[in-house]
């Protein structure tokens, strides 16, 4: 076997990059062998599997990356590379290969004991989590299309986290300067400000309905908000990741104005779509150009588009590729959005638009040849400023100076949230807008990612008033079920449907009818056999060392189902229902003790479990159920439980417990506006 050693020897007829060396062709050799070659500047493509690896370098020196952690290697290193980690190889050398020998093999046993290594591991409990849904566009309130998405999602993280101790803080606000607003401003003979304000205060009352608590509230008229945006661009310009570009734009000539985003109509030309609304399709996702629309016209008149020249100011993003696929390599994301990313990658990345000529927004400081004069900022490129701004305002919260003495001093993780049709804007290019201006502030480490939620098969519709409102359906006898069918049908890979019927069945026949049949069969044998006050437990039998290790195994998926990484809201919803169809089995057990041995020492266990249940699920529930939680615990003897608290635990012998209903609101009748 031939080792290429120089770069005349990647042009010899018989190289070739992978070869299975002819000593390694024996069928009873028990592992895989092959030769890979690295010309210079090259890596391998990132990937994981089930096998145990070994890789061996034979010539060169390169750095391996496993896991997002990269060393050095160098000919003659040996290094194993463990079931399931993704990794790479990179050969950094201007003027020579990188051979390495790998060895590959199946090893069950330590696929094993890797699967159980990584799903113990944790996230980092002492250094702080900024969570950052997509913030709201003004143009309209909240409906539950919204909420099931990023919003209900963050809550549902953020309370998770604080049950486990993470410092944790959640951003939101509403969009700087979308097109939209305006549009819907001028509709309605308002000025962007006035609608969007109006708006913004309705938001807030539909997000505080639905019990999602924020940190930080980034208002449309932040004044604090445009002077950092400026600063993005200025230092963006400056260092010429900004440049000012002559381009074909779509231009409505009765109207005498260059139409964009909700002012031009036409069709994306990935996939035909209709739906598309600024540089991305809703659809597909996948980004355009202005002039690649097809079909474009006018949305206020109607009248075809035709092209005309416009100077704009633009950030390329191609020239960022190699730090953009780095990190986006390292991001803890769905296979959905793992796919999407990966086909955006494959193709050239598009140029961003930044300036755009609009009425409303943040004004640039025109090119030195003036063309731009008059122009705004682009609503795409103020998201990492939003972003900024929301951190400042959490720096000074805390008596921090800036935005950059609080990520120096609390070097928090981020995570987003945000609907697949933004999956563009939020995935690539808020992390190249962010990365190209700071450093100072780590990205993202984790995207969760939605699709639409439609309701009764149609998707939500402002316009068409095919919509339920978030301050209309989340009410206070209503809230908890609500967000717990939400998150039970939530659209975390898939279009989901909120069918108004499926709704009302789940509250009448589950939770009115199973879980308060339960909490009130728990009560009715507390109180018949044990005067009200919870049992010391006793002796065990098969069913109560059962019960015990479910309740133990709920409690810690459900735990995962809320940490980021491992995030699903339809999991930890499913684990809820799942435990409360067990404990209502287990209450059959707890008849047959107390039937035939009301005070022994069994039935004072299997009572004691009962409790014990309830309780888990007052802890557990918390982030789904806030109001239930808060509500039980008080019922067990306890204030509401506090961050850290263990679900697994004896209510205390000796307790006085009522466990008096009802906990939901059959009168849950909710539809459509109209």
């Amino acid at each position: 076997m031939t080792v290429p050693r120089t770069v005349n020897d990647l042009n010899l007829p018989e190289f070739v990059r992978s070869v299975l060396p002819a000593w390694a062709q024996n069928p009873e050799l028990p592992v895989n062998v092959r030769r890979v070659t690295l010309r210079p500047g090259e890596t391998t493509a990132p990937h994981n599997h089930h096998d145990v690896e070994v890789w061996v370098i034979l010539d060169g020196s390169g750095e391996v990356t496993s896991d997002g952690e990269t060393a050095p290697v160098a000919a003659g290193d040996a290094l194993r590379l463990p079931p399931l980690g993704v990794h790479t190889l990179h050969n950094p050398a201007e003027d020579r290969p990188l051979s390495f020998l790998t060895f590959w093999w199946e090893d069950l046993a330590a696929l094993d004991a890797e699967h159980d290594r990584r799903a113990a591991q944790t996230g980092e409990t002492g250094r702080p989590v900024l969570l950052l849904p997509s913030f709201p566009t003004p143009n309209g309130e909240l409906h539950l299309g919204h909420l099931a998405g990023p919003f209900l999602n963050a809550d549902l993280l953020r309370r998770g986290l604080i049950a486990r101790g993470t410092p944790v803080r959640l951003l939101l606000g509403t969009v700087g300067h979308q097109s939209q607003v305006a549009a819907a401003a001028l509709d309605q003979g308002l000025t962007f400000y006035e609608l969007a304000e109006r708006n913004t205060d309705a938001i807030q009352e539909a997000l505080a309905a639905a019990r999602v608590e924020w940190d930080v509230f980034v208002r449309p008229s932040s004044p604090r908000y445009p002077q950092v945006a400026l600063e993005f661009f200025e230092r963006l310009r400056a260092n010429g990741t900004v440049v000012a570009k002559t381009v074909q734009a779509n231009y409505c000539v009765p109207c005498e104005s260059y139409l964009f985003e909700a002012f031009v109509a036409g069709a994306c030309p990935h996939c035909g779509s209709r739906d598309t609304a600024g540089i991305e399709c809703e659809a597909c996702a996948l980004p355009f150009a202005d002039h690649e629309l097809l079909d474009p016209s006018c949305s206020s008149c109607g009248t075809p588009a035709e092209q005309r020249e416009l100077t704009r100011y633009y950030m390329p993003l191609e020239p960022l590729r190699a730090r953009l696929a780095d990190y986006l390599r390292s991001v803890a994301m769905s296979a959905r959005l793992r796919s999407y990313v990966d086909r955006v990658m494959a193709a050239p990345l598009p140029d961003l638009p930044v300036s755009t000529v609009a009425a409303d927004g943040i004004l640039l400081p025109a090119d030195p040849s003036g063309a731009t004069d008059g122009q705004r900022m682009y609503s795409a490129f103020e998201l990492a400023a939003r972003f900024i701004t929301a951190v400042d305002d959490l720096a000074r919260q805390h008596g921090v100076a800036s935005w950059e003495e609080y990520a120096e001093a609390v070097q928090p993780r981020t995570v987003l949230f945000f609907g697949f049709d933004n999956a563009f804007l939020r995935a690539v290019v808020f992390p190249a807008v962010l990365g190209a201006f700071t450093d100072k502030l780590a990205l993202a480490d984790t995207m969760v990612c939605n699709e639409f939620y439609l309701l009764d098969g149609q998707k939500f519709s402002t316009g068409r008033k095919h919509a339920i409102w978030g301050r209309d359906a989340f009410r206070p006898e209503t809230s908890d079920q609500l967000r717990l069918y939400l998150a039970a049908t939530s659209p975390d890979i898939r279009r989901r449907d909120f069918v108004v019927a499926d709704y009302e069945r789940f509250v009448r026949d589950e939770l009115a009818g199973q879980w308060e049949g339960w909490l009130a069969s728990v009560d009715d044998r507390l109180r018949k056999y044990f005067g009200g006050v919870a049992p010391e437990a006793g002796s065990w039998n098969g069913e109560a060392e059962q019960f015990y290790g479910r309740i133990r195994a709920f409690a810690a998926r459900l735990t995962s189902a809320l940490e980021p990484e491992r995030f699903s809201a339809r999991a930890a919803a499913r684990e809820l229902r799942d435990f409360v169809a067990e404990a209502r089995r287990f209450t059959e057990v707890c008849e047959d003790v107390l039937v035939v041995q009301p005070v022994s020492a069994t039935a004072r266990t299997c009572t004691a479990l009962e409790l014990m249940a309830v309780r888990a699920l007052a802890v557990a529930a918390e982030p789904l159920l806030p109001e239930l939680a808060a509500r039980l615990s008080g019922q067990l003897g306890a204030a509401a439980s506090a961050a850290g608290d263990d679900p697994v635990r004896w209510v205390a012998p000796g307790t006085a417990v009522a466990l008096t209903g009802p906990y939901f609101s059959s009168d849950a009748l909710i539809g459509p506006s109209h």
